[in-house]
């Protein structure tokens, strides 16, 4: 049986007849929707290797909703080994700015530049590009180090936090809320979107993007999966979870892709993790970047199919 932490006493091999038999009448309810689930897989910490444990995710049958089996009680220990590479300052932050121009181009898609509140901003390049374009962001971030470059030399708005719907509630209503990669760190994260929704103005936008648990590297990869990122990441959540949140709360879906530009570029870092992690880090790095470039040439017609890519971003729109 499970214990706490997510881990297990019985051998990690998840083809085991332990392990089957341990989960076989171990199927706990859907955080969000209390429907039946089954197990989809057990994982270990492959990227970061911050532990042994061993991590069980189920999916839902109903919503489709993919969970870890608990949320680890300490779940800070296992962002020991997570680097945001600071830049020592705004010099050195400049260039890295443009890598992130292709989401204020496509935010600027939707709506007009005005107030922008953006869930884990990490280095802030988008926020600080955002800026640049005429919106006014206000940053919710969770890292002491991250919250201090973002307002010591960004000069950015920034409230260090681990309760980004707490911060919203006290909040006026904003033109765009953004959350780019970080809703599958939050812990029942449908209360987040719900005050988020709330706090949009009319006509205004919830932008989201996160891994593609439909994608074909999830399903090629299984627990292997770079982008489960175990047990950091809590939830995968497919795109038809979003569709159905947003009829339920009925707010038009304008924006929903595997193909942009972000979504495509972590197809190519997914394969470039899985290649390093497969082989411990021995070969050299340009040998890795050659595997995971040739991976993704072989695979690119699939995985540039739209749905298919290993990430997506979805836009909800309030009328």
């Amino acid at each position: 049986m499970p214990v706490r932490g997510g881990t297990q006493a019985a051998p990690v091999d998840e083809t085991g007849a332990s392990m089957r038999a341990a989960i076989k009448d171990h199927q706990p309810v859907c955080p969000y929707c209390k429907g039946a689930s089954r197990h989809r897989f057990s994982s270990a910490d492959v990227n970061q290797k911050s532990s042994q444990d061993l991590f069980h995710y189920f999916i839902c049958s109903s919503c489709s909703l993919t969970f870890i089996e608990r949320i680890p009680e300490d779940l800070g220990r296992y962002y020991i080994n997570e680097q945001y590479d600071i830049p020592s300052d705004r010099s050195k932050f400049l260039p890295r700015v443009q890598s992130q121009l292709w989401k204020v181009d496509l935010l600027k898609t939707l709506v007009a530049p005005g107030t922008l509140f953006e869930v884990g901003p990490a280095t802030g390049e988008f926020a600080f590009a955002a800026r640049q374009s005429g919106f006014s962001p206000k940053l919710a971030e969770m890292d002491e180090n991250c919250g201090r470059f973002l307002r010591e030399e960004l000069e950015l708005s920034v409230v260090r936090t681990s309760d980004p719907a707490g911060c919203l509630a006290q909040e006026l209503k904003y033109d765009a809320i953004c959350i780019w990669q970080a809703i599958e760190h939050i812990p029942e994260f449908w209360n987040l979107l719900n005050v988020a929704v709330d706090h949009i103005a009319k006509g205004g936008v919830l932008v989201i993007s996160t891994p593609n648990p439909n994608s074909v590297q999830a399903r090629m990869l299984g627990r292997y999966w770079p982008h489960l990122d175990a047990p950091r990441h809590l939830y995968l959540i497919p795109q038809d979870w979003f569709r159905s949140y947003a009829r339920e709360r009925g707010l038009p879906v304008v924006l929903d892709t595997t193909r942009d530009v972000g979504s495509i570029g972590l197809n190519y870092y997914g394969w470039y993790i899985a290649v390093r992690n497969s082989t411990s880090k021995v070969l050299p790095d340009r040998c890795i970047r050659g595997a995971a470039k040739l991976i993704t040439g072989l695979l690119r017609y699939r995985e540039e199919s739209e749905g298919k890519g290993c990430s997506y971003t979805i836009a909800l729109r309030r009328t």
